[in-house]
């Protein structure tokens, strides 16, 4: 049966659950909206942690491990049960009138055994909180990275989209010049069509670096989850004076991760061998009950109960056989699996290394071949005021200048990627910060 009270209450709750998260938006956005109307990797980041669906699950993961571990510290407690009860005989006639007798009581109960499976239990619930900790870092991390990559995408793409237009309108003018000259017979019909294909061509190339950009700033608001405003991306600064993160294998959490799973091993191999051993049981029971008639409490019982108790079931060496044989190849198979972990990480490592040492060389390169188109267009339009060179010889210099603009933004920004992928393969901080 529907209660309208209830209906409007929960109608109510959604509505403003609704206007809530409209705010939240909004107060996001503000700063955006008076301040100039760009969006910053931290912000995007930020909002993406707090948000998105990867990291709600992670947290709720981490989450559910850390309930599974307090619970297991309470099973470690003694049993405690109050009780209380009422009676009354309806049956014997001759019973006198006052025949209603009432109880209460406490009973405190624990039992301590060799092989105690609620201390087991705690032991696996803290090391599976700690694991779980980790799997969230690296979690997080890999997140981070993510963002960051679909950021720098987007940014790449917009520095090429800016050289690709500015090559554009060389182009374009490049094609006028030719028509000019070819209505003067100092030119000819080839020349013409080449420079109408070279014009097509970047046409071409700006088309395709749009659909990429739009494509990958989809990827990178779907990964915050925020609706995209159309905002600019707020640059960022590469360092090319900082060297490779250095490798410390035993702070890598995938090492951290497959250590945790050893361990657990362990313990089951541990809890494997103590079950064939017979069983040892210490047992303390306390029950403190008052009882009387008509609710008086005039009668008083304490019992104290201790025992200790040895068994040993028969077969129980040959049923835990297999599954000690089991235990021990778990373990060796993730002993197996952290040397291969180890001897990729390192060689993932040397590997990347490399590439970032190669990629300095390649903007130290790359700035000076920069560097010298600037001082030929330079000349280039000296020689083109003086009267010396054609148009088509100045704009031949500065299309190789944009060239080398893209070719210099392109690796600067594969550096900054490379750097922040080498420190998520070492477990540290992305950004120095997250």
């Amino acid at each position: 049966m529907d209660i309208p009270g209830v209906q409007m209450r929960d109608v109510c709750h959604t509505i403003i659950r609704g206007k809530m998260k409209k705010a939240l938006l909004f107060l996001f956005l503000l700063p955006m909206i008076l301040g100039a109307v760009n969006y910053s990797l931290d912000e995007l980041i930020e909002h993406g942690l707090s948000n998105s669906w990867t990291m709600r699950s992670s947290e709720l993961t981490y989450k559910s491990a850390v309930s599974q571990y307090q619970s297991s510290k309470w099973s470690l407690l003694p049993d405690v049960n109050l009780s209380a009860g009422v009676n009354k005989d309806f049956t014997d006639n001759s019973a006198p009138k006052s025949s209603l007798s009432s109880s209460t009581g406490i009973s405190v109960s624990k039992t301590i055994s060799l092989n105690d499976a609620d201390y087991f239990q705690y032991r696996y619930a803290k090391l599976d909180k700690e694991t779980a900790q980790l799997e969230l870092e690296q979690g997080k991390r890999d997140y981070i990275f993510s963002v960051l990559s679909a950021y720098v995408d987007v940014l790449s793409s917009q520095k090429q989209l800016a050289s690709l237009n500015k090559n554009l309108e060389i182009q374009t003018r490049v094609l006028d010049q030719s028509r000019t000259l070819l209505q003067l017979g100092k030119t000819t019909n080839f020349e013409v069509k080449q420079n109408e294909i070279a014009v097509m061509n970047s046409r071409i190339s700006i088309l395709k670096t749009q659909n990429t950009i739009e494509t990958k700033r989809r990827e990178l608001f779907s990964l915050v989850q925020l609706p995209d405003e159309g905002y600019d991306l707020t640059d960022l600064n590469v360092d090319t004076s900082l060297s490779a993160a250095s490798m410390n294998i035993e702070s890598s959490s995938e090492l951290q991760i497959l250590n945790q799973q050893l361990r657990r091993n362990k313990l089951v191999e541990k809890q494997g061998f103590l079950d064939n051993f017979p069983r040892v049981n210490l047992s303390y029971n306390l029950d403190r009950t008052i009882s009387g008639e008509d609710f008086d409490f005039d009668t008083y019982h304490t019992n104290h109960g201790v025992s200790l108790t040895l068994s040993y079931p028969l077969w129980n060496y040959f049923t835990n056989k297999e599954s000690t044989s089991r235990s021990k190849i778990s373990s060796q198979l993730t002993l197996l699996n952290l040397e291969n972990k180890t001897d990729n990480l390192n060689k993932q490592y040397t590997q990347m290394s490399e590439e970032l040492n190669y990629l300095y060389q390649l903007d130290t390169m790359y700035s000076e071949k920069l560097a010298q188109s600037q001082e030929q267009i330079r000349i280039a339009e000296e020689r083109y005021r003086l009267g010396l060179i054609e148009l088509l010889e100045l704009d031949k210099t500065r299309t190789e200048y944009i060239d080398a603009d893209i070719a210099y933004n392109s690796n600067r920004y594969q550096i900054l990627i490379s750097q922040e992928n080498l420190n998520k393969l070492t477990s540290q901080k992305i950004l120095g910060k997250w």
